[in-house]
């Protein structure tokens, strides 16, 4: 198991089905970009699912630069989003970086 130092915390939010996700997400939009433009250093990535046919939003994904899933909860429930209550089903996971172009190829 890898300490806890070398790890992120990915966060995966599945919205809620139907219009009324659809409606508080764009409604709430600019409140969550600049929320998101607050911790923008204590997040790796984030942005948007979408469904196979890649038009439909389906939730949102954020990597936060912290190990801490505590951290990473904290971070998450001051979003907008969140507050709006439109997630279905929240996932915190912690994440080790290992392979690809954002870690220079490979960590092993």
């Amino acid at each position: 198991m890898p300490d806890r130092e070398s790890l992120f915390t990915a966060v995966t939010c599945i919205d809620k089905p139907g219009e009324e996700s659809t409606t508080a997400r764009q409604d709430l939009l600019a409140v969550h970009l600049e929320y998101v433009e607050t911790i923008l250093e204590q997040i790796l990535v984030a942005g948007p699912l979408y469904d196979d046919d890649g038009e439909t939003l389906v939730g949102s994904l954020f990597i936060y630069r912290t190990g801490d899933v505590a951290g990473a909860r904290a971070l998450l429930e001051n979003d907008p989003y969140f507050e709006a209550g439109f997630w279905a089903e929240i996932r915190f996971n912690p994440f080790l970086a290992a392979a690809g172009t954002a870690v220079g190829g490979k960590t092993w």
